[in-house]
């Protein structure tokens, strides 16, 4: 259940972000914002950190396309990796968090 939720709120959390993404253009802020939503929500599903990645960065790319804001391919496909990074430190936070420590 907490793995759906995060995965869920990951879902809206990107599509929030690809909204904010059309109407500014502040990307140091975007891109804080995503590594934050990501990681946090990595830190909820570790099991599943790649989705939760996917999920927060994968609407900028697709709403910048539909919107025709973008060529192919797309700028705002750097946004994914972004996210994917921020899951990917999530993950390696709440695996180092579990993992005994060694004497």
């Amino acid at each position: 259940m907490k793995q759906a939720t995060a995965i869920a709120l990951a879902l809206l959390a990107g599509v929030l972000l690809a909204i904010y993404d059309l109407r500014t253009d502040d990307t140091g802020i975007e891109v804080g914002l995503l590594l934050i939503a990501s990681l946090l929500l990595a830190l909820l599903a570790p099991q599943r950190w790649w989705l939760v990645g996917l999920c927060v960065g994968l609407p900028i790319p697709i709403v910048e396309l539909a919107v025709g804001h973008a060529s192919l391919p797309p700028a705002g496909i750097a946004t994914l990796g972004v996210a994917i990074v921020g899951a990917l430190i999530g993950f390696a936070i709440a695996r180092a968090a579990r993992t005994p420590a060694a004497t």
